[in-house]
């Protein structure tokens, strides 16, 4: 797992960031951040998360969990041993299963996507990604700056890992979901978080959702505001 600061300012709040698949941080230049110092982890090719991660209590006043897609896997996984010491733990466009046929990616499109990954067909799962045409329009002036061949190995790892750690346990308070997710079926992420207190469903909102918020600081706005429940 790889680190990079997203933005650092010596503010006295943090959001720890697990990004998605096959990302880094390009795709989030444009995303501001005025209150939050903003530190990502990605590339899960090695699922251990640094101890730079660990020295963020020790550092802030306020450290915040945002973990979006796999993303959201890998940080219940990862990060459960610190639950009560986070000062708010939100899960965007993803679920603790990650593949399953009813509350994740189904295991036949997530074995599909390995199978058929080239430069070609990660331009297709980009555009779906981005819930079409507009969003990927964005999303292709900042596309992550990986090889195609990363991204496979990391997509491999990641389906071993998952299929042979059964998580049940849930480390969220909070759940943002986009009614528009074309890689997490909405139908299966409502099955994955029937029981979850304090979620916010986002009409016409895409797997990629972060063009939704011109700063860190509006998305923990939204989020803090998560009173629905199923």
């Amino acid at each position: 797992m790889k680190i990079e600061w997203l933005h650092k300012s010596e503010n006295e709040k943090c959001i720890l960031f697990m990004n998605g698949w096959g990302c880094d941080g390009t795709p989030f230049q444009s995303i501001n951040s005025n209150e939050f110092d903003v530190l990502m982890c990605f590339d899960y090719r090695d699922i251990l998360i640094p101890k730079e991660v660990e020295r963020l209590f020790e550092n802030y006043q306020e450290v915040h969990l945002v973990a979006w897609s796999l993303g959201v896997y890998v940080a219940n996984m990862t990060c459960f041993k610190w639950k009560d010491v986070f000062a708010s733990k939100i899960a965007i466009n993803g679920t603790l299963q990650g593949i399953d046929n009813l509350k994740g990616i189904s295991p036949a499109i997530f074995q599909g996507t390995i199978n058929g990954l080239n430069s070609r067909t990660i331009d297709k799962f980009w555009l779906r990604m981005c819930g079409g045409k507009v969003g990927y329009d964005l999303f292709k002036e900042q596309l992550p700056q990986r090889g195609i061949d990363e991204q496979k190995e990391e997509l491999i790892i990641l389906q071993e890992v998952i299929q042979n750690h059964f998580v049940d346990w849930n480390l969220y308070d909070s759940v943002l979901l986009g009614k528009n997710d074309l890689i997490f079926p909405f139908e299966n992420l409502e099955n994955a978080w029937s029981e979850q207190e304090n979620v916010i469903i986002k009409e016409n909102t895409p797997h990629f959702c972060f063009y939704s918020w011109d700063s860190w600081d509006d998305l923990m706005k939204e989020c803090k505001s998560a009173t629905s429940k199923y």
